[in-house]
């Protein structure tokens, strides 16, 4: 089973170039899993009222502890940054007090203006630093659930598949699956599935299936365009149907010039 990585990387969740975990299965990739007994469809129980309430409060509390927490570290960064610049502090504060003194008409030795101030030095925690606002607060991005989930069995919810075409399709892609074949969407293809004689990341498709009922009428003009389609991307068309038996029966299209 292929299927499509359509999650976020932990390190760099901001991209989506390169995705990660969870898998987005097709339907038909899951119907035959089921039906081989390789998975199990589970189903998260629904949370209460009084436990989402519950869930909320404790956010709020973690949010608010989250934020004295990087507001401390704040008041620290910025303590530690005003002790770097302490020379060019002082230089101003005395240039400011000389400033001051002279305004007014008073002469003070600059010894003492420089001793005033290294007292100020001494007196740092007393400095007042204002606070970031809230919005400014880093958030935490959470990777997998933080809540602890009870899952139930959801096998008996799935119903797929349900219509004829529908059945078709499963029949075809796990007959396909069964050769050996490596099946994805053919949607960019205008088909059904794609399919690959290994490993996609290794090898380009063979096939464009089409799914089609057995007494389906074909047009002409349809025939011609999936032939087209087929020899301008370097792939045969197989068009996929059911014989009586339910059993899976295969028609290649090969487009080919006269001469």
């Amino acid at each position: 089973m292929v299927g499509v990585l359509v999650g976020c990387l932990p390190r760099n969740p901001r991209q989506n170039v390169h995705l990660g975990l969870p898998v987005q299965l097709m339907p038909e990739e899951l119907s035959v899993l089921l039906n081989k007994g390789y998975a199990k469809l589970l189903k998260e129980k629904p949370v209460g009222p009084e436990e989402c309430e519950q869930r909320i409060r404790v956010m709020e509390q973690e949010r608010k502890a989250n934020f004295e927490a990087q507001q401390q570290l704040y008041r620290e960064d910025r303590r530690q940054e005003m002790v770097k610049q302490m020379s060019h502090i002082m230089e101003g504060k005395k240039a400011k007090r000389q400033r001051l003194l002279q305004a007014a008409g008073k002469d003070t030795p600059a010894e003492e203006a420089t001793a005033t101030i290294k007292e100020e030095e001494v007196c740092l925690d007393k400095v007042s630093i204002t606070p970031t606002a809230e919005k400014h607060m880093l958030q935490q991005l959470f990777t997998e659930n933080p809540w602890k989930r009870e899952m139930r069995n959801a096998e008996e919810d799935w119903t797929y598949p349900t219509s004829e075409a529908e059945k078709v399709r499963c029949a075809v892609f796990q007959d396909l699956w069964e050769k050996q074949y490596y099946l994805t969407s053919g949607q960019k293809f205008g088909g059904d599935f794609l399919a690959y004689p290994g490993d996609p990341s290794r090898f380009h498709s063979f096939y464009i299936v089409m799914c089609v009922g057995k007494d389906q009428p074909l047009p002409a003009l349809d025939i011609i365009s999936m032939g087209r389609l087929g020899s301008n991307v370097r792939k045969t068309v197989l068009l996929a149907s059911l014989d009586s038996g339910g059993h899976a029966q295969y028609t290649s299209l090969q487009w080919t010039g006269m001469s």
